[in-house]
């Protein structure tokens, strides 16, 4: 035990002694090409669609969205670097940056125009970042409860964050618990969450390098220059729908209010009764909005 606990200790603080600075010269205007090959689902035909999930999350969390929507577009259903399928190197690059990156490269490798982004949380994150990357390749946005601000970590991140105490806790605590307790956290009605989501996240969580990852990104989830990229926000012109649930704690609607001032050509719909995954939580009502919003 005492020497499982000492390697565990090891390869915790050499992890974090690599870390490179989390902004967007270092991560955006320095990036060099990556030949990481991310797990995307494709389905239908038509433009462009690309859905992007949520931090700890997985392309599964759209399996509601996929049929509706890949009856008009070609979907590209992404699990993000880290994440459900795709690699999990130790190379401590899994801000909202390189995942940006990593998106924009797959969209000059594949050719891919007239996109319409789908970002959910972090994956929202991962949307406005693209946006300001090259905004004249994406027709839409759908930016659900992004975290595009700086602001305080769930409560649930920070306790993994305590130096020992809290890693410790993540690697012996069993992953269906903490999954079931970040979903509890993140819906407002738990009898909405579903079984099977809790069992496919469960598995991704116990994946090679899967716990190592998260555990290190949740240290860059806010980049160090946030302040000075969320006032770009303003340059973005792209017709975008924001979706909030009203009774979200992990993000505040407050945001979606202050977002929607930004942003030049944006609409904010409040989803009542509902927490931070509203296409999880509330599925009719994010399809209907989707669908009315996309169609024009």
């Amino acid at each position: 035990m005492k020497n499982s606990l000492l390697i565990l200790f090891i390869f915790v603080f050499i992890g974090c002694s690599t870390k490179i600075p989390n902004t967007w010269k270092d991560r955006i205007e320095n990036a060099s090409y990556s030949d990481i090959k991310l797990h995307v689902d494709i389905k239908g035909e038509g433009e462009p669609l690309l859905l992007l999930h949520g931090f700890g999350s997985s392309s599964y969390s759209f399996i509601h969205l996929v049929e509706p929507l890949s009856k008009k577009y070609k979907v590209y259903n992404f699990d993000l670097k880290g994440f459900g399928d795709s690699p999990k190197p130790k190379d401590y690059r899994y801000s909202i940056y390189d995942q940006a990156i990593l998106i924009q490269q797959y969209i000059k490798e594949h050719n891919l125009k007239n996109i319409t982004i789908i970002g959910h949380s972090y994956g929202g994150s991962v949307a406005l970042s693209l946006a300001l990357l090259n905004q004249q390749n994406i027709k839409k946005m759908v930016l659900i409860s992004p975290a595009a601000f700086k602001q305080y970590l769930p409560s649930l991140i920070l306790w993994i964050q305590k130096p020992i105490i809290g890693v410790i806790g993540f690697y012996v605590v069993p992953s269906s618990y903490e999954i079931k307790e970040s979903y509890k956290y993140a819906f407002f009605d738990k009898d909405k969450i579903s079984q099977d989501t809790i069992s496919v996240m469960t598995r991704n969580l116990e994946k090679e390098n899967a716990k190592y990852i998260y555990y290190h990104a949740t240290f860059d989830l806010i980049p160090e220059d946030i302040d000075q990229i969320s006032q770009r926000y303003k340059e973005i012109e792209i017709p975008t729908l924001l979706i909030w649930g009203e009774n979200d704690v992990v993000i505040r609607k407050s945001r979606g209010y202050r977002l929607n001032k930004y942003l030049q050509n944006s609409e904010l719909k409040i989803i009542k009764n509902c927490g931070h995954i509203p296409h999880e939580e509330k599925p009719d009502e994010v399809i209907k909005y989707l669908l009315e919003f996309l169609s024009f």
